[in-house]
């Protein structure tokens, strides 16, 4: 039987619906479909960078150090998480810009990444204007790894049992006090700076050539006094060998409760770490960074990880790269406050 074709009914000046030829109905449909078609592949290559090759993580500093055994932590748990091993790749020198550059340089493919200390890297955006990269734009951010708060300690011969006591004591006998560092411009110096300049107290930096030769001279009574972070000078307050008066972080640490915060001594914001982070190049996939971030997250929730990272006095913690670039910039523009304020410059 013949079915007779629709009548034209005009509503409004258009076709109606019922009237509209069957081809164009098809034509929709056939759209339709290829858009949500479309949609479902572009979410689905959207979802996860799976990793096709092993991962070179970078670290900018010599073995041995904090920073080199976070990043050791984190290439392990990362291993397991991405399918893919994550080979440690140590690129010391220059104060940490050989390796930095190699992480800038690298493509933003995921296959390179790189563990860095944040203090070094904000003291480095200020005191060498001519670095070979942007200190901000040149890097992704990608999550943060932990931190160790900086602990102000003393030679167990020394008398003051508080920052108060030592500026006091100085005072009164019109001594100079020294602080020692690690190094000019590292954590250490900064911290010690920024004392000199919200107390006023006449206080002179002896700078060393790393934290370990600063500690011997610190217990031996050579220098008055020295911020280092938790994670370098804990076996030598709990061997009696240091004394710690105050601990520069917003809370007392559980690894050393019995000392007071800076906060608690008068000195409010005084918060100076060492922290540690997950980078990359800039450029890098919105999927890889999110991996990362993602695996990151995981490693650093994982009894033994925290367990481990807190034998080394690092808190572990993990962050969004939002987060992150936030904590740069912040770190980048305080270093870059004392370093100006106190004149610091390099040999």
């Amino acid at each position: 039987m013949d079915i007779p074709a629709p009548s034209t009914l005009v509503v409004g000046g258009s076709l109606s619906r019922r009237s509209r030829p069957q081809g164009a109905w098809r034509v929709r449909a056939v759209g339709l479909l290829a858009a949500l078609l479309g949609s479902a592949c572009a979410t689905a290559m959207a979802q996860e960078w799976n990793p096709t090759a092993p991962i070179r993580m970078i670290v900018p500093y010599a073995p041995g150090g904090t920073a080199d055994i976070s990043a050791r932590e984190m290439a392990k748990g990362l291993d397991g998480l991405l399918g893919q091993s994550v080979v440690v790749d140590n690129r010391g020198g220059g104060g940490g810009v050989i390796g930095m550059v190699a992480i800038a340089n690298a493509a933003p493919n995921g296959y390179t990444v790189g563990t860095i200390a944040i203090g070094a890297h904000a003291s480095s955006a200020t005191l060498m204007p001519n670095l070979p990269y942007d200190p901000v734009k040149g890097f992704q951010p990608i999550s943060a790894i932990g931190e160790s708060p900086l602990v102000l300690v003393v030679s167990p011969d020394n008398p003051a049992r508080s920052v108060g006591e030592m500026l006091a004591a100085a005072s009164k006998n019109a001594h100079t006090l020294s602080f020692a560092s690690g190094g000019i411009g590292l954590a250490s110096h900064i911290a010690g700076e920024l004392l000199k300049y919200r107390t006023k107290a006449d206080m002179t930096h002896i700078p060393y050539k790393g934290g370990g030769p600063a500690m011997v001279d610190v217990m031996s009574g050579h220098a008055d006094m020295l911020f280092a972070p938790v994670s370098s000078v804990l076996p030598s307050v709990t061997g009696g060998k240091l004394r710690a008066i105050a601990i520069a972080s917003k809370q007392r640490s559980a690894l050393l409760p019995d000392v007071p915060t800076m906060a608690e001594q008068g000195f409010p914001d005084f918060n100076m770490s060492e922290s540690f982070c997950l980078i990359g190049p800039a450029h890098m996939p919105a999927s890889v960074v999110s991996r990362f971030e993602k695996a990151a997250a995981q490693v650093l929730r994982q009894p033994e990880v925290i367990a481990r990272f807190k034998a080394q006095g690092v808190d572990a913690a993990s962050s969004t790269p939002q987060a992150l670039g936030q904590e740069i910039d912040a770190q980048i523009k305080l270093y870059r406050d004392v370093i100006q304020k106190a004149n610091i410059k390099l040999d």
